[in-house]
């Protein structure tokens, strides 16, 4: 037996803050509470974990445990409770901010992914 699903009601659709001017997503992002994502620094080889924090067709929002630098690039597998092989994304890290004593890193993929979103709003469904 898999994970429960959430009701489609629930998919929470998060809104950019209007007064941020660097702020320049062309599409919205959904929340991803927790997802474990594997992930690979493609210039220092270096392998960790992250949490899914919100995604959306052209970037995300991750939190670990160290800061990544921004421009570095990633190698991205997002390991969604759908039963399907990992969600798998190229992307470069484009924000790094501290939160306690972890940190929230801003992805920003190398592709639009809209048809990988369609795995995203399936987990609502």
């Amino acid at each position: 037996m898999g994970m429960p699903r959430a009701k489609r009601s629930r998919l929470e659709i998060l809104h950019g803050d209007a007064s941020a001017l660097d702020d320049k997503r062309a599409f919205c992002r959904f929340a991803l509470p927790d997802i474990p994502i594997r992930f690979k620094d493609l210039k220092s080889g270096l392998k960790g974990e992250m949490r899914g924090k919100d995604i959306g067709g052209g970037g995300a929002c991750v939190g670990c445990v160290e800061g990544i630098k921004p421009k570095t690039p990633l190698e991205l597998w997002f390991d969604l409770p759908d039963g399907f092989e990992p969600l798998h994304l190229l992307g470069k890290a484009v924000w790094a901010m501290a939160k306690g004593t972890s940190w929230h890193v801003g992805i920003s993929f190398e592709r639009q992914r809209l048809m990988s979103m369609a795995r995203i709003l399936k987990l609502s469904a």
